[in-house]
């Protein structure tokens, strides 16, 4: 079968490989389509990787075209599928409690092991979701990132019944998600996003949220000083210094503030800000993942759920490549990231079929 392997650090070349032998609890999935995720990005150009060489990709959607003996009556040859990448322990206290997210000893496709880069990938019947009727394969790529967003969002206990103002730091594919999940599921809610880039704020605003370019340190100044103390929740998802101390300025006495980007560099809180979060009472939050086949909820069924009834996040993708666009493809992406190069990209799409 075909793949795209990572084989050093900006270099990424389609070879064969030999298919592996099924083992008896998973499913052949021939993939058709993945998602290139910002984490590949970093983990392709820029020196991310566990080891090489390595098959990316993590948000993945097939069909089943081989079952393993023990895979029984769930799945059958033919189901369309979208995957959940973790694989758990399933021994650590995380695990015990049915929060696999946070398992302290987890194996992942794309990163840990050979991913969805390829024409096919044998995967763990646990970890495959059917796709509901109607949901297309490009849609069922996304309901990972889709999950993410839910978990977040959850984590920022927004009220369904009262009106309520949302600003959310950072308009990647994960913000304008967020944009369109709350305007589904909290019609109460105002969502305001903040960004450098006004291509995907333009996007923003046709999905319902009022938005702020913020460009340069005059137009970054002035938001934070007309916006100090005005949110009742904030959503970091940039993953920098100045957004994760500014969801502390903005947020209002008794709100809520989630931190959800991957930051990049240290983060250093001065004793005005801590001062800040103690006089207002700031309640700040982690998220991480998503909850999959939880005792009490899964982000992943619910985002499915959303995705059946109307949720568009393949509206979002810019682009469908191949295989051997990858490399091309990625690098842009870096470069566009390290500002060397302007590449304007919410989310690529890789059909390893075409």
């Amino acid at each position: 079968m075909k793949c795209a392997v990572l084989s050093k650090n900006k270099c990424i070349s389609v070879v064969e490989m030999p298919e592996n032998d099924l083992l008896a609890d998973e499913c052949e999935v021939t993939i058709r389509a993945v998602g290139i995720c910002s984490s590949d990005v970093n983990r392709g150009y820029g020196g991310g990787a566990y080891f090489y060489p390595l098959v990316m990709g993590h948000e993945l959607s097939g069909e089943i075209t081989a079952l393993g003996k023990d895979v029984g009556d769930d799945f059958n040859v033919g189901d369309n599928v979208c995957v959940f990448p973790l694989l758990p322990c399933f021994k650590c206290a995380s695990c015990k409690q049915k929060l696999y997210a946070q398992c302290s000893k987890y194996d992942y496709y794309g990163s840990r092991r050979h991913g969805g880069f390829a024409e096919k990938l044998n995967v763990c019947s646990w970890n495959l979701l059917k796709l509901p009727h109607g949901v297309s394969l490009a849609d069922g790529a996304l309901v990972e990132p889709t999950a993410v967003v839910v978990h977040a969002i959850g984590k920022a206990s927004i009220e369904p019944e009262k009106h309520s103002t949302l600003c959310i730091l950072g308009a990647g594919f994960l913000g304008l998600i967020a944009v369109q999940v709350v305007r589904h599921l909290y019609p109460n809610c105002e969502v305001h996003l903040v960004d450098r880039n006004l291509f995907k704020l333009d996007v923003a605003e046709i999905h319902g949220a009022s938005t702020t370019l913020v460009n340069n340190d005059k137009s970054w100044n002035n938001f934070l000083r007309k916006s100090e103390s005005t949110f009742d929740r904030v959503i970091e998802l940039a993953g920098t210094m100045a957004t994760y101390t500014a969801g502390i300025m903005i947020a209002k006495p008794g709100a809520r503030v989630v931190w959800g980007g991957n930051i990049s560099e240290d983060l250093t809180i001065s004793s005005a800000q801590v001062s800040s979060i103690l006089r207002k009472e700031i309640e700040i939050v982690g998220t991480w993942n998503s909850i999959y086949k939880g005792i009490e909820t899964c982000d992943w069924a619910r985002a499915l759920d959303l995705i059946a009834n109307g949720l568009r996040p393949s509206e979002l993708v810019s682009s469908k490549i191949n295989l051997s666009e990858i490399n091309s493809t990625i690098s842009k992406l870096y470069n566009h990231k390290v500002r060397k190069d302007k590449f304007e990209s919410i989310k690529v799409l890789v059909e390893p079929q075409s």
